[in-house]
């Protein structure tokens, strides 16, 4: 019996800017437009939409688990990002465990990835 290689490789460097950008694009906004402080509360939520759909963006041109894995490796670089600069909080963790999930989810939704039962 013989292992097939692992051909589904992840981006290691669009992975790190997708993570490091959804943390802090948020950041960004409310350093460029002020009046975008407001949404200050919602930085949260932010990061976690900005992760799920960095995500999305770059498992583009992935195929089959391929995809989950560039979801999986988005979405746990930004949840890591986002507790180092949060800290340990209880929230912060929720949020990272949010932002992981999200990250998948960003990823896989609507590809349309598993295998169809024709009737």
């Amino acid at each position: 019996m013989t292992t097939l290689p692992a051909t589904s490789r992840v981006p290691t460097g669009a992975v790190l800017l997708a993570g490091l950008g959804a943390q802090f694009a948020d950041d960004v906004a409310y350093f460029v437009l002020p009046p975008t402080a407001v949404l200050a509360p919602l930085g949260g939520l932010l990061a976690i939409l900005l992760t799920a759909a960095a995500a999305r963006y770059v498992s583009r041109d992935r195929t089959g688990a391929a995809v989950a894995r560039t979801g999986l490796a988005v979405g746990a670089t930004s949840a890591a990002v986002g507790l180092l600069a949060a800290g340990l909080g209880w929230v912060a963790i929720l949020l990272a465990g949010l932002t992981v999930l999200a990250g998948v989810a960003g990823a896989v939704v609507g590809r349309g990835l598993t295998a169809r039962v024709d009737r």
